[in-house]
């Protein structure tokens, strides 16, 4: 299945220079998770097929890759936290739980607020995004603030 990035171009935009992290850590799999579960959704599937054909490449640049990689970025994370330890939570000590917890936390509301942020571009421009619907936005149904769940 096509992406709407290469493992490269999302590797650079996850990991800063001088996080040394192999780029073998992102899968295409690990991209295609991001994608189908987090914004794809928002897009929809029409908008989605013509990013990923090439057009709106100021929309893909500026605003869906953002998403993909902080989503990925999340997604990675505790096999990053894992690295040399035989299984994930089991031997981990609980300061190494509670700080991969604090991180994933972190990672996720900075997710969720780059999903936002392109959600709402794609409402103030929707007459630009002829494929894109907002009825078929799920961020335009319903928002979660931690423990509040705000249904529109």
């Amino acid at each position: 299945m096509k992406t709407l990035t290469t493992i490269s171009e999302l590797h650079a935009l996850v990991f800063c220079s001088e996080e040394l992290v192999n780029k073998g850590v992102i899968t295409e799999s690990d991209i295609l998770e991001a994608e189908t579960r987090y914004v794809r959704p928002i897009l929809g599937n029409a908008l989605y097929e013509a990013i990923a054909a090439g057009g709106y490449a100021t929309l893909r640049s500026d605003y869906v890759l953002p998403a993909v990689a902080a989503w990925c970025r999340y997604i990675v994370e505790p096999l990053l936290a894992a690295r040399g330890v035989k299984s994930y939570s089991e031997y981990l000590s609980t300061a190494e739980n509670e700080r991969l917890g604090t991180v994933l936390r972190s990672l996720r509301r900075k997710a969720s607020t780059l999903s936002r942020r392109l959600s709402d571009h794609l409402n103030a421009k929707s007459d630009d995004y002829a494929e894109y619907n907002p009825k078929h936005n799920p961020l335009n149904h319903c928002s979660i603030y931690g423990d509040l769940i705000q249904i529109h």
